[in-house]
């Protein structure tokens, strides 16, 4: 069908002529015995005749002409897409590391904008571990003695405390958080100032320890560092009571409490490094 399309195409005109020769021959022998005065309208029905051939005949050629102009097209569409895929593919990977720059950037900004107690200097580092277990709730940083980390130095994001330093190398450190066993912080109910410990239970809650049965505290109160005990400073965010029941001796209340800071996000901390310990390192040693 295709190769007979393609004839019709290349030699319509001569077809054309052709037929419509043909067509004014066969009338005009029929034509023959009339009488002359019938000519001119035999004349007219020819030309009527040959004009409505020639239309049928170009008809099917530009049929085909405009379907190969629009294969044309939709062959060109078809490749300015793979092009368009091939450098959306190629790009994809830049827009990704884009929006990884641009959150770490708003991490960092964060950082940036605390503000640390005069008595300590904050020192910016990375989370390049994690060493929780069903056990303890701990993880490493990049940081280490050469910085001028030492062990009992709290660690901080924007959102809060997340514990401290429970031993350091040359270049790293390991940090046990809150969430931590044997973690035990120094904590005061913000708004009424009762004081408690906040004990670490290995899930993602804490504990709120010693705190008296008749104590002002209600669900939604803020607890922060109470600055007792000598290594956190006073004010951190540590996180919010989320329920309060009576305890099991009668003496006491028993609250759990929801850490202000996402443990299974961080990647960027402070270290508070305490001034005087700094400037003790920078003193000359006595002979």
């Amino acid at each position: 069908m295709s190769a007979l399309l393609v004839v019709l195409k290349e030699y319509r005109n001569a077809i054309s002529v052709f037929i419509t020769l043909t067509v004014a021959l066969f009338l005009l022998l029929m034509a023959g015995g009339t009488v002359p005065g019938d000519r001119l309208g035999i004349r007219e029905a020819i030309l009527q005749l040959t004009g409505g051939i020639q239309s049928l005949l170009s008809r099917p050629v530009s049929t085909i002409e405009r379907f190969q102009d629009r294969l044309s097209e939709l062959s060109r569409l078809d490749r300015e897409n793979r092009q368009y895929k091939a450098e959306l593919e190629r790009l994809r990977p830049l827009g990704v590391r884009l929006e990884e720059l641009e959150q770490e950037n708003h991490r960092l900004k964060s950082l940036l904008q605390m503000r640390p107690d005069p008595a300590f200097r904050a020192l910016a580092v990375r989370v390049v571990g994690d060493s929780s277990s069903a056990f303890a709730r701990s993880f490493i940083l990049n940081a280490g003695r050469q910085e001028g980390v030492i062990v009992n130095a709290p660690v901080t994001v924007p959102d809060g405390l997340i514990g401290r330093v429970v031993r350091a190398s040359s270049s790293a450190s390991l940090v046990i958080s809150l969430l931590d066993l044997n973690s035990r912080v120094p904590v005061l109910v913000q708004r009424s100032r009762v004081k408690a410990i906040a004990s670490g239970q290995n899930t993602t809650r804490l504990n709120l320890e010693y705190l008296p049965k008749d104590a002002d505290v209600v669900v939604g109160d803020l607890v922060v560092t109470s600055g007792t005990g000598g290594i956190f400073p006073k004010g951190l965010p540590v996180g919010k009571v989320v329920s309060l029941e009576p305890g099991r001796d009668g003496l006491f209340r028993e609250a759990k409490v929801q850490p202000m800071v996402d443990f299974d996000r961080i990647e960027e901390a402070h270290l508070l490094l305490p001034l005087a310990a700094s400037r003790a390192d920078l003193s000359p040693t006595a002979p």
